[in-house]
């Protein structure tokens, strides 16, 4: 029988949210202004090799990319190979576009004058548009080519196995910006399936962590809305 999670939407609507907010503070960050520009790249700094930030909107975009290959991509190889390959190969090329953002905000940091600062903040945020342009038609192509292949090939139960897993990687800081992020970009009906199926898989505690989260974080009436749908 054909599966009819979704392991990508509900994700991908909390990064697109994260990246129209950062995009925001970039554009409208005053480069000239220099405790303006330090406040910006705490968020913007990140060390790829080390742990990560649950603020840092680069570096949970890194790790939704490696969590994708970790967890999903290979059995979904077994199906699709080639486009598979194809959106690893897309990773790879965003990863690149990440670190060179993270160059030109560290070289930023540095210069001592304003017009040399807001100079280098207009290629800063050329950068990023250019990441946030790939980025969001990357998981465009997901929704689209992969979720449907997942759909057609894994039965819910191993989709939502799969969702376990990436879960239970997250350090619980990380877990939750990420998990607060999401609630607060899905409809109704996304929020009623993400809630069921968190119902469905987690320990009480978790699902008790994650329906504070979303009472926190979600307008009443549309909380009061998935609270009825789902029977919490």
């Amino acid at each position: 029988m054909a599966g009819t999670v979704d392991l990508f939407t509900p994700v991908h609507k909390g990064l697109r949210s994260m990246i129209y907010d950062l995009s925001g503070r970039i554009q409208t960050t005053d480069f000239a202004d220099g405790s303006a520009v330090t406040a910006l790249l705490q968020d913007l700094e990140n060390d790829f090799a080390v742990a990560r930030s649950a603020g840092c909107i680069l570096c949970t975009l890194a790790i939704h990319a490696h969590h994708e290959e970790a967890v999903v991509f290979p059995p979904s190889a077994k199906f699709a190979n080639r486009l598979v390959t194809s959106l690893i190969e897309e990773h790879h090329d965003l990863t690149r576009r990440e670190e060179a953002i993270v160059l030109a905000a560290r070289e930023l940091k540095g210069l001592p004058t304003a017009q040399a600062r807001i100079e280098a903040g207009a290629h800063l945020n050329r950068l990023a548009n250019q990441l946030f342009a790939a980025y969001i038609a990357h998981m465009n192509r997901e929704e689209v080519e992969l979720v449907p292949l997942l759909r057609e090939s894994f039965t819910d139960p191993e989709q939502l196995a799969m969702q376990g897993k990436i879960i239970a990687s997250y350090p619980p800081d990380q877990l939750f910006a990420m998990v607060s992020w999401m609630l607060r970009s899905m409809n109704v009906t996304e929020l009623s399936e993400f809630i069921s199926s968190v119902k469905a898989g987690a320990p009480p505690p978790l699902l008790k962590a994650v329906s504070d989260l979303g009472e926190a974080q979600v307008e009443p009436a549309r909380w009061a809305e998935v609270r009825r749908r789902v029977g919490l």
